[in-house]
Order: C-alpha cells, then structure tokens, then sequence
C-alpha cells in the first residue's frame, strides 16, 4: 500500500525511492529499493557461507563445523532440492516485497520464521542439555586442575556439535549474518508480513503480524498506526488478535488469572505451576542462547578476549529475566513472585494447607518485607497442625536467587574495578605491585593498554532480576502509579483539605461509622453488611444517623458540624467544576471506611473488590439499565479521600468494549487525604475500587441531581439539630422522629454500635 492517504485507506508504508538501498533500515518504516537495483544476496550468501561451512578450527581438537539442511527437516527427510536456512528465506522474501509478489513473500516470510524458531529451538536444547551434562563428563587430566574449566568448555563444545549433527540436516549453513539475526531476535520479518498479508486481502492474518510486531517493538508508531487501521476493518475480529510468538508460559499464566477470577482453584494451581515451570525453561533457553559471537572491536590477548566476552554474555543473561517479562507489550516486574502469590491462594482454597505454607515462604523468600505475604504467614501459623519446616522456600527459587546474586556480584565486581584513572594507578602502584621482584613492571604501560571503552563492562547495559525482586519489595507491591486523564465529564483536584480536617473526619468514622450502613434498609438491599466483597470489612455513617447519635446523647453536635461543613465545601466544589451554570443538590452523604478482612489474599492484576459500576444505572451485558431500583437522578458524583495509610483500594475507571462488552481500565486514581474527583453519574464513567490489602481506607462520598426535588432532607434537619442545640434550646421531638423514619435507624441500635466502637463519654443533647 502506499502512503497517500494512510490514515483512510492503507496501512503506512513508505513509497519506494528511486535511488538505491543496499541496506535496510532498523526503525520504524520500511525503507524500500527501487526495483532496477535491488538487493541481490541470495546467491552470494549462500556460496560465502557453505565455503566458510568447510573452514576447519583447530584448538586442541579439530572442530568440523555442523551443517544443516531444510527448515525442520532430519536428514531422513531431506527433499530432492536443496533447502534454504532462514535467512536466505528472509532475503528471498523481501525481494518478493519489492517485486509486488505477495503470494511468494507470504509464503517465503512464513517458512523463514519457521525455520528460525526450529533451528533456535533446536540449538538451545542441544545447549542447555550440554550444559546441564557438563558435569559428568570424563576428564582425560591428572595433573592440571588449571586447564580444568577449559576442558569443560572443550567437551560442552563437541557434545553442541554431535547434538546438532544428529538434529539437524549435514547440508545447513549455519553462518548467518548478524544483521539477520538481529532482525529476527527484532519479530522485523512481522514488518514485512503485515504488509503482504494486507495485499493478499488476509486481513485478519496482517493484524496478527502487525501485533506481533508491536509487542516487541512497542515504539513503533507506525505499526501502532496500521494496527488501528486493520482493527478497523470489517474483516478483522479484534478478539481475534493475537501474538503471533506468545510463549507457553504467558498463554498458561493468563488462563490461570481467568480461572482465578472463576474461583476454579484446581485449574489455576496447574495453570500456574505449569506456566511457572514453562518460565523457568524459557530463562534457560534464553541465557543458554546468550552464548553468541561478539565483535570487541579490537584485539585482545586471549585472557582478555575471554574476561571480555565472558562479560558480554553474561550481562545478556542478566536480561534474560527483563526480556521474557514481556505479557503482549506489558511488562510484568512482579512476575516470579505472582506465581506464588496465586499459588499459595489457591493451595489454600483447596485446602492444601502445606503447600500453601510453601508457596508462602517462597514469596516471603523473594520478597521478604511484603506485609501481606508476612500477614498470610501468620494466618496459616494459627492452624492447628502446621509445621515450621513448611514455610522453606521451594528449591528452583533459591537456585534462582543464588545463581542471580552470584552473577550480580561479579559484574558489580567488574564495573566497580575496569575503571582506569591516573589516582587509582598511582594508588595500585604503591599497594599492588612489589618493587623487589625481578620482574620490573611498567604500570602506566598496562594501564595504557587497558582503555576503559575497550572493556565491555562499561557499556553494555545490564538488569539482574534479584535486583529487580529486591527494589520491587521496597516498594508498595500493591502501588499503581496514577494516570487520570481529565474531561468534561471528570476532574480531579488535590489538597481541598488539610491533613488535620481529614484526620478529624477519620475519627468521626471511628467513633460512630458500622458495618452495613449505606446498604441495608435501601433500594439495593441485598441483606449483606458488604454487597460487593466478602474480603473485606465496610462501615459507614451518614448525616441523618450521625445526627440521631447526636440527639440521643452519644457524641458532641461538633462532630455533626465537621461532617456537614465537609459536605458543603465538596458540593460547592463539584458545582463549580461540574456545573458551573446550573446548581446541583445533595442526594446522599456517606463517610466510608473499608478494610481487609484477615486471611490469606491474593493481588491479581484484574482483580476489584468494588465492581465496575455506574453511580446512575444498573450494568447489564450490552446497557446500562437507568429504571429502578437504580438511582437514575443522580447526575453528579464526588470522592474526597481522606488517608494514604494502606495498600490497594485505588479508583478506577474503565470503557466498555462495543463488540465484546468486556471493560479495559483506563484511569487509576490513587488515594490521598485532600485528593477529590467529581465526575458525570452515568456510563460514561464506569468505575470500581481495587481490594484493599492492608491498612484501611477512609472518603467522604456524595451524589448530586440537577432536580430539587431529590434533594438529602437530612442535611437540613441536621442544620436545625444544631442550631437547638447551640441555643441551647432541647431539639423538638419531630427531629428525632424524622430522622429515624428517613433512616430506619433508632436509639436501641445507635446504643449497640456505641458499645461496639467503644463511645463512653455522651455528647452534648
């Protein structure tokens, strides 16, 4: 497709200039070359690289270089013609780009990336299985243990070649260029695909490689932009999109999170602990396949060609973790610890109670100051019967661990120390070197030899995951960073009240607030303290109850006033920013409070304790039913938040998917004393509130109509309650009266709440 209009009509591509190309390019459009002088490296690759196949290299043994032919395909299955390796396929598929024939780019593309994902695969079982045999191999040496790690190299070595003798065809070339290489590790093939998918009209297929693409290249605007536009089309089924290169372990850990959200607690253990044990494979395969070429760009001595490769390969290591973190473009930083956070939940459930210990212990070996995790353990202490001994941590998470700190160690150890200055010279010369020896040594001259941009260290970056594991446990593991996005129909403010007025809001709730308040005796009863979680506790109070405390003598009428000061400054508030040309009315004030229960929890990454919902209509498959029991006046709804102490319970809004009717987050507000967002009641602002972990969550809600007619009576008898009461004068009977018809509350059960919160001193009547 060109590029004339390609936001209407085609995906983008850039129109193929009329000068030559001999390369292509890297970044994020197709760089094309005119047909009169196209690439032509078919051949020529292929005769470079089966002469340099015949190259012998002796070390202490002659090594034959391993060849193969086809892409999958044994010896015994070797076809009549010659097979091609994956990048003369690349190549020859490119070229077919240029050539407007799709049909054999397609299918060239398609057997290359095949054809790489067999050879990868193939080499890194042979790697990793040589690796592991290391070993036990017979040593041929009696008298020089220094040469030892060197004929470890030398047996891993011959046992990679006859393995991939045995796996793969004699004929292979298996001298591919860099550049390929790299494009391949890039999913670059995917960039090529998606456009010839789109011109053979398989459009659903161009979506897939245009995700694919964008998964491992999440910066790529353009494939951004062209998967937008297949998404568009009509042929293409969006919830049909997929990655093309989505690992085992993602698939299964993304079934585990669904069957989690079911409560199928037996198929979220095996789901977890096979995506966990197919993870851990993968890291393997990944820090195997680290053992690549490197080009130093000098020439080294050998001792110092090793020390510097060796230091290449294993920060490529290092970021194995980083890499494979990858769940579809997000990146999962709390990845090992998640798999034992849902385990030990799961064990739980069903009632394994040692292996939830386990799973536990392994968490808190991971991430020792996680205060969930450490309030689990003591759950699953209390119960009767539970050893010690079941809270070891699980033995592929300590070799994990160890292994990770080890490495991080030596190449702190390396980059703390090549490191070459004219003060660190002179401090050696007079410490390292001893001036009796016969040897005279010239320092300046070594150092001189060792440039610092010479020694990989220094510039190849690195993210060991045990330092990843250790800054994660430092931080709030439940915290989420906050994204708002502001409209017409949302706002949000910051410090609308001190911390003084927040903490004085927070000990009115502590004083009277109780479990069901808000829900039981109202339209949406459904004869639960808590409708929407059985994980946590939930206690409130409102204007009209908190008056009747305060006409029955059981705390001070200035409680009332805080309360009701409160509410007016967060109305006068959402009328400015919300409705600046119409006034709006209370509806319902409710201070809340919510904590977690105690037990064992579980952090999913979906998981919400107050269900999406709209404040105006009840949520339905395809509508949002506006008739009663709904609240269908409220126009206006407002949080003002009063506390940070704990963890989880974050705001969040989220759209609904047209097609699917499935909801995508797509703002989180993150709790603050003072913090305020006020937003339109309907649809268009669908939100829920992730569980609370730990600590307990403090607001001041309020809802609002456009209609008088809907407006709190509450507040304003209230208002007379105190105006008696500071004309100290006795309130007439029909305020009581009133405010317990409108609440269904009365003394009896205020008196028992009182008991229950621990009220002592009565305050003014």
């Amino acid at each position: 497709p060109h590029q004339t209009t390609p936001h209407q009509t085609t995906p983008h591509q850039t129109t193929p200039h009329h000068t030559c190309h001999t390369s292509w390019t890297r970044g994020l459009t197709l760089v094309g070359t005119h047909r009169s002088c196209r690439i032509r490296q078919t051949s020529q690759t292929s005769q470079t690289s089966q002469a340099m196949g015949k190259l012998q290299i002796f070390v202490f043994l002659v090594i034959k270089t391993a060849t193969t032919k086809g892409y999958g395909q044994k010896q015994s299955q070797t076809p009549p013609e010659k097979s091609k390796n994956f990048e003369e396929l690349y190549l020859e598929g490119k070229e077919a780009y240029l050539d407007n024939n799709y049909k054999d780019c397609v299918t060239k593309l398609e057997a290359g990336i095949l054809d790489y994902q067999f050879y990868t695969d193939t080499v890194s079982k042979c790697k990793l299985k040589c690796s592991k045999k290391s070993h036990n191999f017979s040593s041929v040496l009696k008298n020089s243990p220094d040469i030892v790690p060197f004929e470890k190299l030398v047996h891993e070595t011959l046992c990679v070649m006859k393995c991939k003798q045995k796996s793969l065809s004699k004929e292979r070339v298996e001298n591919i260029g860099e550049k390929t290489r790299t494009d391949f590790e890039e999913k670059k093939p995917y960039d090529f695909l998606q456009l010839c998918y789109y011109q053979r009209g398989a459009h659903q297929d161009a979506a897939n490689a245009a995700f694919t693409n964008l998964v491992y290249n999440s910066d790529h605007e353009t494939m951004r932009a062209n998967l937008k536009f297949y998404m568009a089309l009509p042929e293409v089924d969006e919830n049909g999109v997929k990655n093309l290169e989505s690992p085992d372990y993602v698939e299964h850990y993304l079934l585990g999170t669904d069957q989690y959200r079911s409560e199928d607690w037996a198929g979220l253990i095996a789901s977890m602990e096979e995506s966990l044990k197919k993870y851990l494979l993968a890291e393997e395969f990944c820090r195997v396949n680290c053992d690549k070429p490197f080009d130093m760009g000098w020439y080294p001595d050998f001792k110092s060609s090793v020390a510097n490769h060796f230091t290449f390969c294993l920060k490529c290591k290092m970021n194995c973790a980083q890499n494979l973190n990858n769940f579809n473009g997000e990146f999962m930083d709390d990845l090992i610890p998640s798999f034992y956070h849902y385990l030990q939940f799961a064990y739980f459930k069903v009632g394994q109670i040692e292996m939830a210990s386990q799973c536990t212990g392994t968490y808190l070996y991971l991430n020792p100051d996680h205060p969930d995790m450490q309030g689990n353990a003591l759950y699953y202490k209390d119960v009767e019967g539970v050893k010690e001994k079941w809270f070891l941590p699980r033995v592929e998470a300590v070799t994990y661990v160890e292994r990770d700190e080890d490495e991080q160690a030596l190449l702190d150890y390396i980059e703390s120390n090549f490191v070459f200055t004219e003060e660190k010279e002179e401090e050696e010369n007079n410490t390292d070197i001893d001036t009796d020896t016969d040897t005279d040594i010239d320092s300046s001259e070594d150092a001189a030899d060792l440039h610092p941009d010479e020694f990989i260290a220094k510039s190849c970056p690195r993210n060991s995951s045990a330092k990843k594991l250790s800054a994660w446990s430092q931080n709030n593991s439940h915290e989420e960073k906050e994204l708002f996005t502001e409209s017409p129909t949302k706002k949000l403010v910051s410090n609308v009240m001190t911390e003084k007025q927040c903490q004085g809001l927070i000990d009115i709730a502590q004083l009277v607030a109780h479990s069901g308040d808000g829900y039981i005796n109202t339209p949406m009863d459904t004869g639960l303290d808590n409708p929407h979680t059985s994980s946590e506790i939930l206690k409130g109070i409102t204007i009209g109850k908190l008056a009747l405390f305060v006409y029955y003598g059981l705390v001070d009428w200035k409680y009332l006033e805080i309360v009701l000061d409160s509410a007016e400054m967060m109305t006068k508030r959402t009328n400015k920013m919300m409705s600046p040309t119409k006034t709006i009315y209370s509806t319902y004030t409710h201070l809340v409070c919510r904590k977690a229960k105690p037990g064992p929890k579980v952090q999913g990454h979906n998981v919400i304790s107050h269900a999406l919902h709209a404040d105006n209509c009840q949520l339905k498959k395809t509508e949002c039913d506006s008739s009663p029991p709904a609240y269908y006046y409220r126009d206006y709804s407002a949080l003002l938040y009063l506390n940070r102490e704990f963890s989880g319970g974050n705001l969040v809004f989220a759209e609904r998917d047209k097609k699917t009717g499935s909801f995508e987050i797509t703002d989180t507000v993150v709790p603050q004393c003072g913090k305020m967002t006020a937003f339109t009641s309907g649809p268009e602002n669908i939100h829920g509130v992730k569980p609370i972990f730990t600590g307990e969550r403090c607001v001041l809600a309020m809802w609002y109509s456009l209609d008088n007619t809907f407006e709190e009576p509450e507040i304003d008898i209230a208002m007379k309650l105190i105006d008696f009461i500071k004309a100290d004068e006795t309130p007439p009977l029909i305020i009581r009266e009133s405010l317990e018809a409108l609440t269904m509350f009365d003394e009896k059960q205020a008196k028992a709440v009182a008991a229950v919160n621990g009220i002592k001193k009565p305050g003014h009547r």
